[in-house]
């Protein structure tokens, strides 16, 4: 089991979404100290529509996707880059939201120290990310969980 090297903290990242698809690298160490053989352990993660914005005119859809490589395209999230997939839908006609999303809860350790937002939406919105978790040490069991983890999901 992983022991705890910081109390549970919230971060919350500005993202800018446009119809042509951009990734945002996500500097972990520019929020939280993360020293070597360390690990953010993520409790939660949401995406929400700032508030700020209007609600979309028509039907929009936003696609994100949370992944520890600079991917250059969306990929399945059965690749054991991707770490979160949402896909947020706006209806005014119809006056309705849905969203669809998935972050794996077994693997919640996130070694690297940068990761890479990769986000697109048929209307340009701000929406924002949060990341809810802590600073751990990985214990050995931890890292083999992961490795095992990682090497089952390849696609």
């Amino acid at each position: 089991m992983a022991k705890a090297a910081s109390r549970e903290f919230e971060l919350y990242v500005e993202l800018q979404s446009a119809p042509a698809a951009a990734n945002q690298s996500l500097d972990m160490t520019d929020y939280v100290d993360i020293a070597d053989n360390q690990a953010f352990e993520v409790h939660e993660l949401d995406i929400v529509l700032d508030v700020d914005q209007a609600f979309p005119a028509g039907q929009v859809e936003g696609l994100f996707q949370l992944a520890d490589s600079n991917i250059t395209t969306f990929v399945t999230h059965a690749d054991r880059t991707s770490l979160y997939v949402a896909r947020k839908t706006y209806d005014a006609t119809q006056g309705s939201m849905y969203h669809q999303e998935s972050f794996s809860s077994l693997t919640p350790l996130i070694v690297s120290k940068t990761l890479f937002m990769r986000n697109s939406s048929t209307s340009a919105l701000n929406y924002t990310l949060r990341m809810k978790g802590r600073i751990v040490t990985p214990s050995a069991k931890d890292y083999m969980a992961l490795v095992l983890t990682q090497t089952g999901n390849l696609a």
